[in-house]
Order: structure tokens, then sequence, then C-alpha cells
């Protein structure tokens, strides 16, 4: 399985799911395209087998040294199989790369699995946000981030 930066070639296919599983976000592939070549985003694309999983798109507030995960994605065929588990750990690595100090995301009250995922990654459950998705309370989510020094860096696969 390959976690990589997703291609312009990718766009339609992550619009097709962000329209079945974010239908409030009003994306298009022109807005994920502009995304992939914005420096303050990063959109990854699992790929298995040159077979598109799954993908995530993370922003970056370099300022306050933290990112957002704005969304993660693992196609229903390819779910159980820790792709997801792997794309927020390329994440983080990508956080250390940065210097950033925090990691963090939005995830509705009643989605149990992903809150699971994110425990098993290390996050925990932060405050409820002020803001509401299809009549449902949002979580804060966050982990910290501990840069490695770049002598054990060097050596971490």
């Amino acid at each position: 399985m390959e976690i990589e930066k997703a291609r312009k070639e990718d766009a339609d296919w992550i619009d097709e799911k962000i329209k079945i599983e974010f239908p409030y976000t009003d994306f298009t592939p022109k807005k994920i395209i502009e995304r992939m070549n914005n420096q303050k985003y990063l959109v990854l694309i699992a790929r298995q087998e040159n077979i598109l999983t799954g993908f995530a798109d993370v922003e970056f507030f370099l300022e306050k040294k933290e990112a957002r995960l704005n969304a993660i994605y693992i196609d229903d065929a390819w779910r159980g199989q820790k792709i997801a588990t792997k794309i927020v750990k390329h994440i983080e690595q990508e956080c250390e790369k940065m210097r950033l100090e925090r990691l963090f995301l939005l995830v509705r009250t009643s989605n149990e699995g992903a809150k699971e995922l994110y425990k098993k990654s290390g996050f925990s459950f932060e405050k409820i946000h002020d803001k509401i998705i299809d009549g449902e309370k949002i979580e804060v989510w966050g982990i910290k981030i501990t840069p490695q020094p770049a002598h054990i860096r060097r050596y971490v696969s």
C-alpha cells in the first residue's frame, strides 16, 4: 500500500467520495485540485495495487504550529486493513518534519468508529466544538506532536 500526495487525476474520485461521506461541504474537483497546489494543505491518497482506497485532507496553521485533519475516508471495500491508521501516522510524520506541535480534528459525537481509530492513534478528546453539522454536536480531538531529534529521525522508517 502506498500513501502519497494526491494528483490531479485523483480529484474526481476524491470529489465522488466527499459527496457521499461529507455532503455538507461544497467541494468540486476544481477546489480539490486548488488544495493540492496550495502549500497550506496536504491532500493524501492511499493506493493498493494502483486502486484508490482512501484519502485525507490536512490544513496547516503554521503560525500556530498546528495542523487540522479536515477529512479522512477509506472506501468500504478496504476498511479494516489499517489504511486509516497508516494515513494518520503519515500525517503525524509530515507534521514532525514541519516542526508542528499539535494535530487536531473535528469528529461527530456519534462517530464511534472514527473516535476509536483516533484513540488508538494517540488522540484524545479535548472539548465539544461550538459547531454543529447536520444537527449533530462535534468534538475536538488532538494529539501533541513531538518532533524526533534529527539523529533518531534518520533511522526511523
